[in-house]
C-alpha cells in the first residue's frame, strides 16, 4: 500500500472515528483507575497497555504518510500525538501522573471539526497580544512581591506562623490578587485588612485586563473576517454579472 493509499484509510471516517472513541474510552478508564482501590489491577495495566500500542502505532504511521515528517513533529497536533504517548513509556511509580497529557489527544477530535477554526482564530488573537500578555505576566510579579511585603509588614507581628516572612506571605498575596481567597490566611490588623481591601481592588483590575484585550482582538478579527466575506461576495457577484 503506498502512502496515499494509506493516508486515505488514516485520515478516513473509520480510522478517524476509532481514534476518536479510543481518546474518550482512556479519559473513562483513567478515571475509573482514579476511583479505583487498586490502581494496579491487570485490567487497568492492559488496557494502559493496549491505548499505548494503538497510539504508537497511529502516531509512527502518521509521521510516516507525511511527506515534510519535521513539520509534522514539531507542529501542534504531532506534539500533542507525542505527548499522548510519552508518559506510558516511564515505568517509574512517580512519573504515572505524566499519564494526564493523554487528555490532551482530544484535541484531535477538534481537527475534524469546526472547531478548529475557532481554536486558529484564538491562536492569531493570543499571538497579536503575546507583548501585552507578557508585560502583564511581569507587572502581575511585581505585584505579587509588593503585595506579600506589604502583608508582611502589617501582620508579622501577630501573626508570625502565617506571615513571618515574606515567602510565606506569597501565598496570601498570589490567593488574594487572584480575587480566590481561599480564607486560610487573612490579616486581623486594620492595617491589614486595609492593606488587603487595596490588594483586592487591584486584583480585581488584575484579571479584567487579559479578558478585555482578549476580546478586543477576537471582536476585531470577526469584523475583518466579516468584511473580507463581503468583499468577496461583492466580487463573485460582479464576476457573474460580467459572464452573463
Amino acid at each position: 500500500m503506498n502512502k496515499e493509499k494509506l493516508r486515505a484509510v488514516i485520515e478516513g471516517n473509520i480510522v478517524s472515528g476509532t481514534i476518536q472513541f479510543l481518546i474518550l474510552a482512556s479519559a473513562v478508564v483513567f478515571v475509573l483507575e482514579s476511583d479505583s482501590e487498586d490502581p494496579q489491577a491487570p485490567h487497568f495495566i492492559l488496557l494502559d497497555s493496549i491505548f499505548f500500542g494503538l497510539f504508537s502505532i497511529e502516531y509512527i504511521l502518521r509521521v510516516y504518510i507525511e511527506p515534510r515528517k519535521r513539520d509534522f513533529i514539531f507542529s501542534f497536533y504531532g506534539i500533542i500525538d507525542l505527548l499522548a504517548i510519552l508518559p506510558s513509556l516511564f515505568l517509574l511509580p512517580g512519573f504515572r501522573v505524566l499519564r494526564i497529557l493523554r487528555f490532551l489527544r482530544i484535541f484531535r477530535i477538534f481537527k475534524a471539526t469546526r472547531f478548529i477554526l475557532a481554536v486558529d482564530r484564538l491562536t492569531e488573537a493570543l499571538n497579536e497580544i503575546r507583548r501585552e500578555l507578557l508585560a502583564l505576566v511581569i507587572l502581575s510579579l511585581m505585584l505579587v512581591y509588593l503585595a506579600a511585603c506589604g502583608i508582611h509588614y502589617f501582620e508579622r507581628v501577630e501573626q508570625p506562623e502565617e506571615f513571618g516572612s515574606i515567602l510565606d506571605s506569597m501565598w496570601w498575596a498570589i490567593v488574594t490578587l487572584t480575587t480566590v481567597g481561599y480564607g486560610d490566611v487573612y490579616p486581623i490588623t486594620p492595617g491589614g485588612k486595609l492593606f488587603t481591601a487595596l490588594v483586592t481592588l487591584i486584583g480585581v483590575g488584575l484579571i479584567a485586563i487579559p479578558s478585555g484585550l482578549l476580546a478586543s482582538v477576537l471582536t476585531e478579527a470577526r469584523v475583518e473576517r466579516k468584511k473580507e466575506e463581503n468583499e468577496e461576495d461583492v466580487e463573485n457577484g460582479s464576476t457573474e454579472s460580467i459572464n452573463k
